[in-house]
């Protein structure tokens, strides 16, 4: 878990960097406003600005690093849940624009096994939001009751409209281990109970069409 100490110093330095990343990756603010699709916007920088500011961060305080890359799998989904790392635990950088939409957090299996076996204790989202130049940082695990969780694809996604109204970057959120795996044993139930009802539904349609073609 990232100290309260720590997580300023994070907030803060990401804060002080970012108007020199935006500046590396060519960003142009003018330019952006433009656009109409703020989604496409996200969707042209954030690999360009995931690479910039981790290798900034590492530039700045050695207990970052990059994750160890592994051997690639045959297996499609397989991308990792930190883009970065602070000593051991996991940071997820999420750039966008006019953030006010549902993006993908993490895949829900994963949030389960790696926080259920002990291996992370904590999911860490630096969130950048570039029409503001607005910098937040939180413990996903702490606010999974703004996120929606579609077993379908598989994905956990934050409600960034409701989040973002809310979250105080000055308060404490702690929660404790038992209430987060209550928290996710909720939302599993509700989410596999959506899954099956929409197959069903599905399946009813796919039926009704087949025997209308008799």
């Amino acid at each position: 878990m990232i100290s309260r100490e720590d997580r300023k110093g994070i907030y803060d330095l990401t804060v002080e960097l970012l108007p020199s990343v935006l500046e590396e990756i060519g960003f142009d603010a003018e330019e952006v406003a433009k656009i109409e699709d703020t989604e496409e916007i996200g969707h042209r920088f954030y690999n360009k600005f995931e690479v910039a500011l981790s290798k900034r961060l590492i530039e700045r305080d050695s207990r970052f690093s990059m994750p160890i890359k592994k051997a690639k799998s045959k297996s499609k989904g397989t991308r990792k849940m930190q883009d970065i790392l602070f000593i051991s635990d996991y940071i997820n950088i999420k750039f966008g624009y006019d953030k006010n939409g549902q993006p993908n957090m993490c895949a829900f299996n994963k949030l389960i096994k790696k926080f259920s076996s002990n291996e992370i204790d904590s999911y860490w989202i630096l969130s950048v939001d570039a029409k503001y130049n607005k910098v937040s940082f939180f413990n996903l695990y702490e606010h999974l009751d703004y996120t929606h969780t579609d077993l379908g694809p598989g994905q956990t996604m934050l409600q960034e409209r409701r989040f973002f109204n809310y979250f105080d970057q000055d308060k404490d959120y702690t929660i404790s281990r038992n209430d987060v795996i209550l928290q996710m044993k909720e939302i599993n139930r509700i989410a596999t109970k959506s899954l099956v009802e929409r197959r069903e539904r599905q399946g009813t349609e796919r039926e009704d069409i087949l025997n209308a073609a008799l």
